[in-house]
């Protein structure tokens, strides 16, 4: 509505109708708002096409470099042909008040705080200057402004008390030019402003870094340094040789002035330049204050950050090693020399975010590069054929395990973690063999029960402990085992075990007269392990005197206990010999019958002199179940015939 006013104004009268005129009118509001209309020819203005009350110089944007000894200084000049200042100067005689000058009149605001009297210095009737010797490096906005007394006749012209709403639109309009009403004693007319920068001549960027990805294109970033005066940053660069010694090539598009950042590749203008090792880059700062120049010199193949390699498949495995092939696209043509680091870990390792590591380049004459980790094995070469890369990860620890391995790549002429590709993955399973060992058993890891109704046979039970699961090495695996006894005529008599457990066989209606050797074997589909475990149980007659009364005292729940037992009483030794020992057995309990042992078993040796022994289980106690043996490495000193006899067999915990 108010623009329309305006619009209708300027056409129904022309430039120099005087403010009675359009008074005696009765336009009193369109008058006020036409005071933003340049009406007066005179040379103190706030700038075209604003009719304030008077200027500012210097005028507009104002720059001062921070730290300088350059002043602030801005003079505020008042008109004294506007038509304001003559009625203010006529009130101001009618009243009385010759010596009230209209520069007294003059306030000067910093953003929205007045600028306090001591930067305020005046000039004469109608000029004051501000003056600030060593402004902060800030942005500002200076307001000068002519305050008019509420009691002032001249401040009627704001005034309106049947049209507030165009009242209200009028203010908002003068705000353009600095209207502050402060409060209800006074009203403050915009004369004029200035933007005030205070900063620096173009500072050094920061943080410069280009990466050229896949050796495809090349990106620049850099960060812009704070400054209160707007600077313009723009990047150069030339290549070296004669032909480009003098002439640099600018960015592509206008990215490094908006987004401190540019982007070359093969097709931009200019045009990403595969082949030069090294770029010459100028950086160039301009704004009000000056011009600078940042020259850099960029390693560019110290800067590639490949791709991940593709196409990854495992061609030849054994047990203990895998031959890896792998495709890295562009970067095959790349002739200066590349890295792997090829890494890997196994289903059974302990930790599962260790990765051992391999560090291999691509120039089978040329020794492997060096990485400092925890676990490097230096190897040979790469060797490829085109984009068909490929190399043998040996020495692997563990047969039919399943290994995950990732591949990462980088320029040999760069240098740190962070110009690794990131990885290509590959999980392979070595290929199965024999199991690695046969279960440990124990001179007396064996129980001898007779049967009740018939004295001349027994059951014998022969335990083991139990390999790892990264021991087995192959599909159906199991514990094989078997008795061997040799009768008065020579003939050899071989017989398997009639009952097989996790970590124990059962052999039933056995002599009680005859003295067994048993083997144990571990087995798989790949066959049986090289080597056996062998338990001899001897004849009754031959058996060491078992240990008496095995009692568990539990002290806690944390799995604290204290063993007890005793010696068989004909048990009679002369002096204690390392010979002579106890085998303390510990093992968890079946699942049905809790008096019996089916799992993990330990044991450990102690002294034939020993009858008490304090243990902790780290696990819940309640399921172990306890065992002792005595035995013998020279079984004729208790009068023995046989000398293989030498164990009493295990005696299970009676008490807890």
């Amino acid at each position: 509505m108010i623009g329309k006013d305006i619009i209708m104004a300027r056409q129904q009268y022309k430039v120099g109708t005087s403010i009675n005129n359009l008074l005696s009118s009765g336009q009193i509001l369109l008058s006020i708002i036409l005071i933003l209309v340049d009406f007066s020819n005179s040379s103190i203005t706030c700038g075209p096409g604003i009719y304030s009350p008077g200027g500012t110089i210097p005028s507009g944007d104002i720059f001062l470099e921070y730290n300088s000894s350059t002043p602030l200084e801005i003079t505020c000049i008042l008109n004294p042909d506007h038509d304001l200042l003559r009625k203010m100067v006529r009130d101001d005689v009618a009243d009385g008040n010759k010596s009230k000058l209209p520069s007294h009149r003059i306030r000067f605001y910093k953003n929205d705080g007045r600028v306090a009297q001591q930067y305020i210095t005046i000039i004469n009737s109608t000029a004051a200057q501000l003056r600030v010797s060593n402004p902060p490096a800030s942005f500002d906005v200076y307001s000068c402004l002519l305050c008019l007394d509420e009691n002032d006749n001249s401040v009627d012209l704001f005034k309106t008390s049947d049209m507030s709403s165009i009242n209200m639109a009028l203010r908002n309009s003068i705000n353009t030019i600095g209207y502050h009403p402060k409060d209800s004693h006074d009203l403050d007319i915009g004369v004029c402003l200035n933007n005030v920068f205070v900063g620096y001549k173009p500072l050094n960027i920061t943080n410069f870094s280009c990466v050229s990805n896949n050796w495809e294109n090349l990106t620049c970033n850099w960060t812009k340094p704070e400054n209160p005066i707007k600077t313009t940053y723009k990047i150069y660069f030339r290549l070296p040789g004669r032909a480009f010694s003098r002439s640099f090539t600018n960015c592509p598009t206008d990215s490094d002035v908006r987004e401190n950042s540019c982007y070359w590749d093969l097709t931009t203008t200019p045009l990403y330049r595969q082949s030069y090792e090294y770029y010459y880059f100028s950086i160039t700062g301009e704004n009000a204050l000056g011009k600078s120049s940042m020259p850099i010199r960029f390693h560019h193949y110290a800067n590639i950050i490949p791709t991940k390699p593709t196409k990854i498949a495992a061609i030849d495995q054994t047990e203990s090693s895998v031959k890896l092939v792998w495709s890295i696209g562009t970067m095959s043509f790349y002739s200066h020399g590349l890295v792997y680091k090829i890494q890997y870990k196994s289903q059974w390792d302990s930790n599962p975010e260790h990765w051992q590591t391999i560090i291999v380049n691509d120039k089978c004459n040329s020794q492997s590069t060096s990485l400092q980790t925890t676990s490097v094995q230096n190897m040979n070469c790469v060797e490829h054929d085109a984009d068909r890369h490929h190399f043998t990860v040996s020495g692997l620890k563990y047969p039919f395990a399943r290994y995950d391995f990732r591949i990462y790549l980088r320029t040999a002429l760069a240098g740190g973690d962070n110009k690794w590709s990131a990885p290509g993955y590959i999980t392979v399973n070595t290929k199965p063999t024999i199991p690695k060992r046969p279960p440990q058993t124990d001179i007396g890891s064996f129980q001898s029960i007779t049967s009740p109704s018939d004295k001349s046979k027994r059951d014998v039970l022969v335990y083991w402990k139990t390999i790892e699961d990264n021991e087995k090495c192959g599909e159906s695996f199991e514990y094989i085992a078997y008795y061997v006894y040799t009768t008065a005529d020579k003939l050899t008599i071989t017989r398997r075990s009639d009952e097989m457990y996790k970590n124990y066989a059962k052999f039933n209606r056995l002599s009680t007269s005859i003295g067994y050797e048993f083997i144990v074997l571990s087995y798989n589909k790949e066959g049986y392990s090289t080597e056996c475990s062998k338990v001899y149980v001897p004849s009754e007659s031959n058996t060491l005197d078992k240990p008496l009364s095995l009692t568990k005292n539990v002290f806690d729940k944390q799995g604290i206990f204290e063993l007890t037992w005793k010696g068989a009483d004909t048990q009679k030794l002369s002096t204690a010999t390392s010979l002579d020992y106890y085998t303390l057995f510990w093992c968890e309990k079946d699942l049905i019958n809790s008096q019996q042992c089916n799992g993990y078993m330990n044991w450990m040796h102690l002294p034939i002199t020993v009858s008490r022994y304090n243990t902790t289980v780290f696990d819940n106690m309640e399921k172990y179940i306890f065992a002792i043996s005595a035995n013998s490495e020279n079984p004729s000193r208790y009068g023995l015939n046989n000398l293989e006899a030498s164990s009493s067999g295990m005696v299970w915990e009676s008490c807890t």
